[in-house]
């Protein structure tokens, strides 16, 4: 194989790995996704933050889910289904995404 052709392989290389790792960053964003109490709630540290510092009435606060609408939640429940919920994504993630560098490597 000569220069040309192996500079264009790490190129061709590079471009799929930059675009793979794109499309798995918006599959894992969509995953983070949840279902609670009729609503469905993305997932971030923001929203996490805030849930596990609410200081009023822990059975009575209301979220506002990705459609726009307000849901009742029960903050302990839904902090242990987030927290659930956000590690298994990040850990497919990881798990992912350490697959596509050893593609790349190889």
């Amino acid at each position: 194989m000569n220069e040309i052709e192996k500079l264009t392989t790490e190129v061709r290389r590079a471009t799929n790995y930059q675009a793979n790792k794109k499309i798995l960053r918006e599959k894992i964003q969509a995953d983070l996704h949840m279902a609670c109490n009729g609503g469905l709630f993305k997932i971030t540290p923001e929203l996490y933050a805030f849930v596990s510092t609410w200081r009023g009435d822990p059975d009575s606060l209301f979220l506002e889910d990705t459609y726009g609408n307000p849901i009742k939640i029960n903050q302990q429940a839904f902090l242990e289904m987030a927290t659930e919920h956000y590690q298994q994504v990040m850990n497919t993630w990881h798990q992912q995404y350490a697959e596509l560098r050893r593609i790349r490597r190889v």
